[in-house]
C-alpha cells in the first residue's frame, strides 16, 4: 500500500496535469531525447544542421513554456528535407510523438483555455 507521502504527491501531480500547467516532463523527455539523439548522428549538411538547430529551438521552448506549434511544424519540414532512409524515418517517430503531447489536444490547448 502506498504511503501518505506517495499519495499526496501523485495526487498534486494530477492536480497539474487537470489544470494543463505543464505535460509531467516523463512524458517528454523520452521523446525529446530521441529527437535530440537521432539530430546528432545526423551529417554536416545544410539540413542536418538546420534539423539540429531546430530541435535545439523546441528543446528551449518547452523547457521556458512558450508556444511550440510553430517550432513542431518547421521541425517536421525540415526532416521532410532529409534524405530517406532509417535516420528520417526514426525522427519523424520521435517527433511524432513528442507532438503527441505538445500539441493542442494535449497541453497547449489547456494552456490556451487559462484566464
Amino acid at each position: 500500500m502506498p504511503s501518505h507521502d506517495d499519495r499526496v504527491r501523485r495526487h498534486d501531480s494530477d492536480a497539474k496535469l487537470q489544470e494543463g500547467l505543464t505535460p509531467p516532463r516523463e512524458t517528454l523527455e523520452r521523446p525529446f531525447s530521441e529527437l535530440e539523439r537521432y539530430a546528432g548522428w545526423l551529417g554536416k549538411d545544410h539540413v542536418s544542421i538546420a534539423v539540429r538547430a531546430d530541435v535545439h529551438a523546441l528543446g528551449a521552448a518547452i523547457d521556458v513554456g512558450t508556444e511550440t506549434s510553430p517550432l513542431l511544424a518547421i521541425l517536421d519540414k525540415d526532416i521532410g528535407r532529409l534524405p530517406g532512409g532509417d535516420l528520417r524515418k526514426m525522427l519523424q517517430k520521435a517527433l511524432g510523438q513528442l507532438r503527441a503531447v505538445l500539441e493542442p489536444s494535449g497541453i497547449e490547448a489547456h494552456n490556451g483555455d487559462r484566464p
